[in-house]
């Protein structure tokens, strides 16, 4: 299965038969374009946000079949379903609107393999989700950045978050049982690194190596950068 955002407002699910692919279900709800939408883990939820502030969540009226991974090789406006999740006469169903974003809403990914939704928006700020007594919430708040952050992304292991922005850096997140980096019911986030001084425009996007840990960013500038880690915990160029 392939999920597509555009700029009608929709959400489209598309299937794969005889090499070809087919729209099999439009989402319809949003206001305004859809930015970005992502598969849960597990394959039978589905995030998409937009430009009217809000991310929605979608479930399937069934469980999926089996455990599926997420695709990170496509555009977040486009996200792969590797194996059947949902059947083709089976409908999804919107089971929660987030209005916790003040502007819009750029970018949506799952942790890897716990239901957590992480979104980044123009109002500077990272949110996460998850579910609480059947219905969905902002767990928390990454704030931070100076202006509007573009993506983010979770690293192999959920361990850490990655998000880049218009102010020209990267800060790098790990989950801290301890401290309070961001606010709400989600143990905190604490900023461990924020990469400065490398990007001279905007960093639309981030990702992580899956094999290696390193970090890649895009921006504007033209230039794509890897970052590694080296000891005693600092990532470099």
């Amino acid at each position: 299965y392939l999920a597509s955002a555009s700029f009608d407002a929709t959400t489209c699910i598309w299937k794969q038969e005889a090499g070809a692919f087919e729209c099999v279900t439009t989402l319809e709800g949003h206001e305004n374009e859809v930015k970005a939408v992502a598969w849960a883990p597990s394959g039978n939820l589905l995030a998409t946000c937009s430009r009217d502030k809000s991310v929605w969540v979608w479930e399937g009226e069934r469980p999926p079949r089996r455990r599926v991974p997420t695709s990170r090789a496509l555009p977040a406006a486009l996200t792969l379903l590797p194996l059947p999740a949902v059947d083709e006469e089976e409908e999804y169903e919107c089971v929660s609107v987030l209005s916790s974003h003040t502007q819009d809403v750029k970018h949506v990914v799952w942790h890897p393999s716990q239901e957590l939704l992480a979104s980044a928006s123009y109002d500077d700020t990272v949110k996460l989700y998850r579910e609480e007594e059947d219905d969905w919430v902002c767990c928390g708040t990454l704030e931070g950045h100076e202006s509007t952050v573009w993506s983010v992304a979770f690293d192999r292991d959920g361990q850490r978050l990655a998000s880049c922005s218009d102010d020209r850096t990267v800060r790098v997140w790990r989950r801290d049982d301890q401290g309070a980096a961001g606010s709400g019911s989600e143990p905190a986030w604490k900023c461990v690194c924020t990469l400065s001084g490398f990007h001279t425009r905007t960093i639309y996007d981030v990702a992580w190596c899956r094999l290696t840990g390193a970090l890649a960013t895009a921006c504007g500038d033209d230039a794509i950068r890897v970052f590694e880690e080296s000891a005693p915990g600092a990532p470099h160029e």
